[in-house]
């Protein structure tokens, strides 16, 4: 499955009521990981408050993924797409 990096910046909304954002984004990784994603979720310091590690079967779910994530408006995000090792060397040597 392709993998995702996702950083995330808490917005003002999130900041101003943490406990409905953390239902909030409970709800969306209920949702797409009974859809097959793998979600790892780590609190950061630093320029970003969030980075995820995402797993998606398809390009399109990881984008409806954040799309839907978007729309709460609780996170501002960056996604880089992240290849392996054993990946990025078949690509390297072709």
């Amino acid at each position: 499955m392709p993998t995702y990096i996702v950083l995330g910046r808490l917005t003002a909304d999130s900041k101003k009521d943490p406990a409905n954002s953390i239902k909030a984004r409970d709800q969306l990784f209920g949702e797409f990981q009974k859809k097959g994603m793998k979600i790892t979720a780590y609190a950061t310091l630093g320029p970003y408050d969030i980075v995820n590690v995402i797993e998606a079967p398809t390009e399109e779910m990881m984008l409806k993924f954040l799309v839907t994530a978007g729309r709460q408006g609780f996170v501002d995000t960056v996604t880089m797409r992240a290849f392996g090792t054993p990946e990025s060397d078949k690509i390297r040597t072709g």
